[in-house]
């Protein structure tokens, strides 16, 4: 009898745990819903059907649009989801796209991403910047996702400029440079991830092919910034997104540089 009573008892208890468990997750979720209302954040799929994004910001015609692309770890880490908020807060509309969605390969298994993957997720930069095509973008990276902005804008991305942090161009795009629009570079030198001898090989190709950048290497450093250096990066970027981006939308700023000759330069390629 005492055993039935137990039993009866523990079942009883176990209801009201999952009750209880069942209700919190409904106060967290209605939480986060009206934390992402109040922040502007919603999900959308891209017109194609291919992928999904966030909206961070308001979605007003009159404000440039900021596509915000995540690392290795996707976009739901903090990093990317503040960042994505700063920007929304200070006059973007902000894009974060699922672009994993797209993959070719499972990007979160292999150290090298294939070339098949960057070619598809430069395609989704792309179509979210032709999605967008009635307002001026520019386009953020960060690690992976600089070397995704980095591939799809040596393509003649439509977009005004773009900011590259810790990335590097991949060989494919590397070797086949179309031209790029303007460019920010941002690196750590103690970065052993992505080591700074490619930020360091960018910005010599911005001078050999007259590309418009802008880079700065933060001594202290390694992958990824902190404390002062990620507030500096920050105001870096938004300094120079405001030199090719304009309320007016005036068509003549940020133009691309356009490349007749796609062969890397014999200098550049003996050091790869």
């Amino acid at each position: 009898m005492i055993n039935k009573t137990r039993k009866k008892h523990g079942c009883w208890m176990h209801r009201i745990s999952s009750t209880a468990l069942l209700l919190a997750l409904c106060c967290l979720t209605s939480g986060w819903l009206l934390m992402a209302h109040s922040q502007g954040l919603s999900l959308r799929t891209s017109k194609n059907g291919q992928f999904k994004y966030e909206v961070f910001g308001e979605d007003d015609p009159g404000r440039p649009a900021l596509i915000l692309l995540h690392g290795v770890s996707g976009p739901a880490l903090p990093l990317y989801q503040q960042q994505a908020q700063f920007f929304a807060e200070h006059g973007y509309t902000v894009l974060l796209p699922h672009y994993f969605e797209v993959s070719k390969s499972d990007a979160s298994k292999s150290p090298t991403p294939t070339g098949a993957n960057y070619e598809a997720w430069a395609s989704v930069v792309r179509d979210l910047a032709m999605e967008s095509t009635h307002r001026e973008v520019v386009v953020l990276g960060f690690s992976l996702g600089a070397s995704v902005a980095l591939a799809a804008g040596s393509q003649l991305l439509p977009v005004k400029a773009i900011a590259e942090w810790y990335g590097s161009l991949p060989d494919e795009f590397f070797y086949h440079l179309k031209g790029m629009p303007p460019l920010l570079i941002l690196h750590g030198e103690h970065d052993s991830n992505v080591p700074v001898i490619n930020a360091q090989q960018l910005i010599r190709l911005c001078g050999m092919k007259q590309l418009t950048c802008d880079s700065h290497i933060y001594p202290d450093q390694e992958h990824g910034f902190k404390g002062d250096a990620l507030i500096d990066a920050d105001a870096r970027t938004l300094a120079f997104f405001s030199r090719f981006v304009s309320s007016k939308g005036d068509p003549t700023r940020g133009s691309h540089v356009r490349l007749g000759i796609s062969a890397p330069h014999p200098a550049l390629k003996a050091e790869n």
